[in-house]
């Protein structure tokens, strides 16, 4: 049996063995909780891809000189302006939605929304950013690049294709347990759909943005359980986590069979989306736990 790890955006600064340390040891603290321990025959893959996606972004950012070292196959440029616009406004304004905001905060909020209305421009969405700033512990910058870089590999064909490319080289026809967090949920959730024949017996996704309209809109639909995972769907978030902000539910993520979601985690990391608050949680943990065995 494969336990195969797919993590998110932002891990540039690790190395893989790191990482998937990193991981591994969570992990094993959350199933410590319930007297558990990894089975000794499952094989851990951590398909990284942390480096290759900075520099896929970068590429977008400053394209390279024609003399300079490019990746290769990459030539796609990012989309126009506008579309970068218009989900960088979707997306924070359903982010801020779901944020505890004050009065005076929720009538800033409007403001910003109807100031896009019929002209698009980037002085709204900073507004946006700078509130959200106020009211998270993650940072303008970083939100800003979260975003940026969730709306490229949604938008450009080629960051898509090398990134699931990459993912999909540890799998094979032996039976695995898929866990995937953050942007790793989409991009697990994409390869999973569009490889029917891998044999999954369950996917577990945490701290995932798949609940939101601004993330659906760019997935083939219609939505649906990827027919590789045998045994059924398992998702769990903390309500503060500012990325994971629905459940994976029949008015966000309606698929048949439904998946189980588990809301009520609490994530110990600063803001609330670290993977080591959802792997060292018990019952997350227990979950794994049961599909390596089943």
């Amino acid at each position: 049996m494969k336990l195969i790890f797919i993590h998110g955006r932002a891990q540039e600064e690790f190395e893989e063995l790191e990482l998937k340390k990193t991981w591994i040891d969570t992990l094993n603290e959350g199933l410590k909780k319930s007297n558990l321990t990894l089975p000794t025959d499952v094989q851990i893959e951590f398909p990284y891809y942390g480096k290759l996606l900075k520099k896929l972004v970068d590429n977008i950012n400053n394209p390279p000189a024609a003399e300079e070292e490019v990746i290769r196959g990459f030539s796609q440029e990012a989309p126009p302006e506008y579309k970068q616009i218009e989900f960088f406004q979707e997306f924070l304004t359903e982010m801020a939605h779901k944020t505890d905001l004050t009065p005076d905060e929720r009538a800033e909020l409007l403001d910003n929304s109807e100031a896009t209305r019929g002209f698009l421009n980037w002085e709204p969405v900073q507004k946006i950013l700078a509130l959200m700033d106020r009211r998270q512990s993650l940072g303008e910058k970083a939100l800003k690049s979260f975003t940026f870089d969730v709306f490229l590999y949604l938008t450009v064909r080629d960051i898509r294709k090398q990134i699931d490319n990459h993912v999909v080289k540890c799998f094979d026809d032996e039976p695995c347990v898929v866990v995937g967090h953050s942007l790793g949920t989409i991009v697990s959730y994409l390869v999973l759909r569009n490889n029917p024949h891998f044999n999954v017996k369950k996917f577990i996704t945490v701290g995932s943005p798949l609940g939101m309209t601004s993330i659906r809109k760019y997935l083939d639909l219609p939505l649906q359980m990827p027919v590789s995972v045998k045994n059924g769907w398992f998702n769990a978030f903390d309500e503060r986590d500012f990325v994971a902000l629905n459940p994976l539910d029949a008015v966000h993520f309606n698929i048949d069979p439904t998946i189980e979601n588990k809301r009520d985690i609490n994530n110990h990391t600063d803001n609330r989306h670290g993977i080591t608050g959802y792997l060292n949680d018990a019952l997350v943990a227990k979950k794994i736990h049961e599909a390596l065995v089943m």
